[in-house]
């Protein structure tokens, strides 16, 4: 096998690595009951604010986590994939 594909291996396994253990610490944060009760509070507070009533249960409020799961994880990966895709100079390889 050539020396790039070696190399391009080993950077991938890393960044592989680094997206699984960001994707475990997001999912573990934001799987705690006492996040979701946070979450809940805190949406029905901010709705009655603006006059609103929004009160999310059950998987109202799942799909919510899931998506802000979703978010952070793609901020994260792009975060941790940057440096593949772009140069110094910030300029698209």
């Amino acid at each position: 096998m050539s020396k790039f594909i070696e190399s391009l291996k080993e950077v991938l396994n890393e960044k592989t690595l680094q997206i699984s253990l960001i994707g475990a610490i997001l999912f573990f944060l934001l799987s705690q009951p006492g996040t979701y009760e946070f979450v809940r509070k805190n949406v029905k507070s901010v709705s009655s604010m603006v006059g609103f009533d929004v009160s999310l249960e059950g998987n109202n409020l799942i799909i919510l986590h899931a998506i802000v799961f979703a978010v952070l994880l793609t901020l994260s990966t792009n975060y941790i994939l940057e440096p593949l895709f772009y140069d110094n100079n910030g300029i698209l390889k």
